[in-house]
């Protein structure tokens, strides 16, 4: 479907004199929060079109007795007729009237308007216009939801540290019975009837009890010991992928070695070959505060994505379906950009997961929808509660990020990153979402206090505002490391520093 997009110019322009006549222009709304608009010429912008299509094709047609682009008007349309002149300037004239269209009818469209049809007598464009999405945020100061507790324990550090411990672990010969969780080497042969489905030396086997590959097999070697022999059967299930189910199978198996996994021992050394600790002690603490910082993230993420829904479902909201595109479009060029980075095209990828581009789109819309309900309502709250970021903000949060980049190297590429208009655009998108949130989470718990008037009026008057959408949208545009919102309902968690990663 073609589209008409907004053309600062006009007939009047082009023409260089004063054209007075109206446009005729009649509209009905849709459903789906678009406009169905009409835009019908009167006979002088007609025939100023008209015009416009001779000397067009004049200029590229061979016309007898005329040199290029001389022909008269009369013999152009003599010869080429109406339709033809007509079609010549349809989307220039399109492009202008729809301006005025918007204009005359004080609409501020949404995006890009798509042409249903045109006809040519009258000269009558017939447009669908997505309207920009409207917020009502409703009673939201009613919202309650109760704060998250974050609890850590002891025993959470003891079992983290015990993982520590597991993953650190080295295999060593034990002079005692295998049992589950031990490797075993072993020499074994194995026959179902006359076939030969095993002959194996020096077989190191990894007993993992129900995960065998035949159900009992692991668990027969449980009680061995270096230097034991044994012979044993397993019957395949009926419901077996093999050939062999519901036959019985005969094994002859010498357990040469029998290995376990031996943790280091928790000490200062242990501690100290983890990273930069001084002794166990140092790694308790820390780990007890890496504990707290992840598990107070997760129940912050799944606090602002609780009280962002219960604002959508107290809002009303609409929005044209080239919204909820512009999202899924956004969703695609992320994981683009991901892949990428893996050295896949975005094709090949979802290839491998039996998916297509337009399969993943499609599975996308729900989500991408849920991402942008949550951006319509934080970016009415910010408004309506005159939450603004300011160049303070911005400084401090740049300062926080070069803080937090761990080495020089990163810290200079995130300044230099941040510090283009771009990024900086971007610095006061994630200080605005962050801000909103806050206030989010004081109104659900009930620690807002109403806003006095004077307040709301000093705040109104700070210079400093939310950046526009399409600044936005251009920002994340020439960042291609960065992603404004994470979640699927609302952009509820990470830094630009984490995004960057």
């Amino acid at each position: 479907m073609r589209t008409i997009r907004h053309y600062a110019g006009g007939l009047r322009a082009m023409r260089g004199d004063s054209l007075t006549e109206a446009l005729t222009i009649t509209t009905a709304r849709r459903d789906d929060h678009q406009l169905d608009m009409a835009i019908q010429l009167g006979s002088e912008r007609t025939e100023e079109a008209l015009h416009r299509g001779a000397r067009s094709v004049a200029k590229r047609a061979r016309i007898p007795g005329f040199r290029p682009g001389k022909a008269p008007y009369a013999t152009v349309l003599r010869m080429f007729g109406r339709e033809t002149l007509l079609n010549e300037v349809l989307e220039e004239v399109g492009q202008e009237v729809y301006k005025e269209a918007l204009d005359q009818e004080k609409l501020e469209a949404y995006g890009q308007a798509s042409l249903a049809n045109v006809e040519v007598n009258p000269i009558t464009f017939k447009l669908v216009v997505p309207l920009q999405p409207t917020v009502q945020l409703g009673d939201y100061h009613s919202i309650r939801i109760p704060a998250p507790e974050v609890t850590v324990s002891e025993d959470d550090v003891a079992t983290v540290l015990e993982r520590l411990r597991e993953q650190r672990a080295a295999w060593q010969v034990v002079e005692r019975a295998a049992e589950i969780g031990d490797s075993v080497v072993v020499d074994i042969q194995g026959s179902v009837g006359d076939d030969k489905i095993m002959d194996n030396h020096d077989w190191e086997l990894n007993l993992k009890g129900d995960s065998g590959w035949l159900p009992g097999f692991d668990e027969a070697f449980v009680g061995m010991q270096a230097g034991e022999m044994k012979s044993f059967t397993l019957t395949y299930p009926e419901d077996s992928s093999s050939r062999y189910k519901g036959q019985t199978a005969a094994f002859e198996a010498a357990v040469k070695q029998v290995k376990a996994k031996t943790p280091p021992a928790l000490d200062d050394d242990f501690a100290r070959s983890l990273g930069d600790f001084v002794d166990v002690a140092d790694l308790r603490s820390k780990t007890l505060a890496q504990i707290t910082k992840a598990r107070t993230s997760e129940a912050e993420s799944k606090f602002n994505d609780a009280a962002v829904q219960a604002l959508i479902d107290g809002a009303t909201l609409a929005y044209p379906p080239q919204a909820i595109d512009d999202v899924v479009d956004e969703m695609v060029r992320d994981l683009e950009l991901r892949v990428s980075r893996a050295g896949y095209t975005l094709s090949d990828f979802l290839r491998l997961q039996g998916q297509t581009v337009e399969q993943y789109r499609a599975d996308l819309r729900l989500a991408a929808e849920r991402r942008l309900k949550g951006r319509l309502v934080l970016s009415e709250l910010a408004r309506a509660e005159q939450i603004v970021a300011t160049a303070e903000d911005n400084t401090a949060e740049m300062e926080r990020i070069m803080g937090d980049a761990g080495d020089e190297n990163r810290a200079a590429s995130l300044r230099e990153m941040f510090s283009s208009d771009q990024g900086q655009l971007f610095l006061l998108q994630d200080v605005l979402t962050r801000k909103t949130l806050a206030r989010l989470r004081d109104i659900a718990t009930g620690r807002a206090p109403e806003p006095t008037p004077e307040a709301a009026i000093e705040t109104a008057t700070q210079p400093e505002a939310a950046p526009e959408p399409a600044a936005l949208e251009e920002a994340s545009s020439e960042m291609p490391d960065v992603t404004l919102v994470e979640s699927p309902v609302a952009p509820t968690g990470g830094s630009a520093a984490e995004a960057s990663e």
